[in-house]
């Protein structure tokens, strides 16, 4: 067949101008600055270009202002550093919105006294009768003024004496004021222990309330099923603020686990905010949610809700991507501690919901932390690999602190890769390098799993296990060192390690590379513009960065250009 000339010139007209022409004119360009590309050559080159949610080129400032339109918008950097939208592998965000609003978070503060007046601050702004909290994400250890010194019930009742106060460190223990006691019809002195919440007041010897409690996980699980009713406006205000937070911090992604005490409306509502494109943070989550079991009856049902859903349904704002991280308790969730013992059953359970969910296409969260345990599951994915093929899936050992060389060379063998946290950077350390001694300090073990070349990330299992400020996990990976500036890991990682393991590597796991985590031509433009040269500055002052601005699809979502 042969077509007419005019129609081939209009085509080639088309082509060569429209088109192409429209593609290569610019939204937004950044010129004369310091751009980490974080790509796979790792190169800093001076400027980039964005059209749309997208970055188009990389380069020179010359030939960026060549793409150019009238309506480009052109900033000069003025030599400051640009790097990729940071993605934390692990971060319970959705959780966090329910009481968003009403927390006041101490993430990466070392002083107690500021502490004490971030909360004095939240009270006063907070409307009247509404709670106080501050749910975890930190520890007394981080406090360079208290000597690990916790909250009395006198100082929180001086903070905030018309409210109830919660604070809760870590998921280790709680502090309370007197208004919170109250609440809680819990005496302030009693020669009694008590039921319920009460049984866990750390008294003194005259009978008198502390204003700590403890009891770890049973403690906090039944507190939060005493604390106030959110409302869907309470939440959504939850949602902004949060997001307005994580972004101010340097977040552009999460990788949302699901976790205790999460509420099914939470997806609904966050999935509005996505469906509106009011979303300023990207969320990928798992199916978990609060769906977990404890006994092998409970199977029949966790398999069938994973055959009644797909995974990869949403988009590059939200999106579930996975399954996990606890789904059968007896079988895997180890502490850094304490060993789990699965019996025949647990394991048969176990065995049930994996191959499930490698038969409907399912990537996988475990949370594991001892070789042990991680030997197990391992047992487990290896029998399972000989039906399903895993390497696809990306499945992840989340946490993992005390991995060895022998767990990783089985995870290289099945394409499993680890999600690393952060958490030991606030403290709480005291039981595991008790029970651990100098091998405590290669928990996690970041060189070995750096030159191993195995897929590895850096999370926080924030928000209450952790704090969540990527810069201070960031600082830890590099200087192996604790918020008080005590040494806690003696595998530390450089500052481009470091980096990639918090953008581009994050992004490979959650199968996103070619959406996120570098700075090159057709990936999202979720970019950090700092006021502080990352690669060169004094490491000490890595954790205290503050983006003077984040951008996320092209987007400015925090600070100022």
């Amino acid at each position: 067949m042969r077509f007419p000339a005019a129609l081939i010139l209009a085509l080639f007209t088309l082509l060569a101008t429209g088109p192409a022409r429209a593609a290569a004119e610019a939204d937004l360009i950044l010129v004369n600055g310091q751009v980490i590309t974080v790509d796979d050559q790792f190169r800093i080159v001076e400027a980039l270009a964005v059209a749309g949610a997208r970055i188009i080129a990389t380069g020179t400032g010359k030939a960026m202002r060549a793409l150019a339109g009238p309506r480009t918008k052109v900033l000069d950097l003025k030599g400051r550093t640009v790097i990729p939208g940071l993605i934390d592998n692990h971060n319970h965000f959705i959780r966090a919105t329910q009481y968003w609003a009403s927390e006041a978070r101490l993430d990466g503060v070392t002083s107690r006294q500021r502490a004490l007046s971030l909360i004095r601050a939240k009270a006063a702004a907070l409307p009247a009768n509404a709670w106080v909290f501050s749910l975890g994400g930190w520890y007394e250890d981080q406090f360079t003024d208290a000597g690990g010194r916790g909250f009395s019930l006198q100082e929180l009742d001086r903070a905030v004496p018309d409210r109830p106060l919660f604070l809760q460190a870590k998921y280790d223990h709680a502090y309370v004021n007197s208004a919170w006691l109250r609440a809680m019809d819990i005496p302030l002195v009693s020669d009694t222990p008590g039921e319920g919440l009460a049984a866990f007041v750390v008294r003194d010897a005259h009978g008198r309330a502390s204003g700590r409690l403890n009891g770890g996980f049973p403690m906090i699980a039944r507190a939060i099923a005493r604390f106030p009713k959110v409302s869907e406006a309470e939440q959504r205000h939850g949602i902004e603020s949060a997001m307005a937070y994580y972004n101010a911090i340097g977040l552009t992604t999460v990788y949302d686990p699901g976790g205790l005490g999460i509420r099914d409306a939470s997806y609904a509502r966050i999935g509005d905010f996505a469906a509106r494109r009011a979303l300023s943070l990207r969320v990928f989550y798992t199916l978990w949610g609060s769906m977990t079991v404890k006994t092998p009856t409970g199977v029949p049902g966790i398999v069938a809700k994973i055959r009644a859903n797909r995974p990869f349904q949403g988009n590059e704002w939200f999106d579930r991507i996975a399954f996990g991280e606890v789904y059968y308790p007896p079988f895997h969730w180890d502490s850094p501690v304490r060993l789990v013992h699965p019996t025949a059953a647990d394991i048969e359970a176990a065995r049930a919901i994996l191959s499930a969910a490698a038969g409907g296409g399912w990537p996988v969260q475990t949370h594991a932390i001892q070789p042990a345990n991680i030997d197990r599951i391992f047992d487990l994915m290896e029998e399972i690999n000989r039906r399903h093929p895993l390497r696809a899936l990306r499945w992840s050992i989340t946490h993992a602190d005390n991995v060895g060389a022998a767990q990783i060379a089985r995870a290289r063998r099945l394409g499993v890769n680890f999600q690393i946290r952060s958490q030991k950077v606030i403290g709480g350390v005291a039981e595991i390098e008790a029970k651990f001694g100098p091998a405590a300090r290669h928990m996690p073990p970041l060189r070995l799993l750096q030159d191993s070349g195995i897929t590895f990330g850096l999370g926080t299992d924030g928000t209450k296990a952790a704090q969540i400020n990527p810069f201070v996990t960031l600082w830890w990976a590099i200087t192996g060192r604790m918020l008080n500036g005590a040494p806690v890991i003696a595998e530390t990682l450089s500052r481009r390690e470091a980096l990639i393991a918090h953008t581009r590597s994050n992004a490979l796991m959650m199968f996103q590379e070619n959406n996120l985590g570098a700075i090159k031509p057709g990936l999202l433009a979720d970019m950090l513009i700092l006021d502080e040269d990352y690669l060169g500055m004094p490491v000490d002052r890595i954790k205290d960065i503050r983006p003077a601005a984040t951008i996320v699809g092209g987007r400015l979502v925090s600070g100022a250009w």
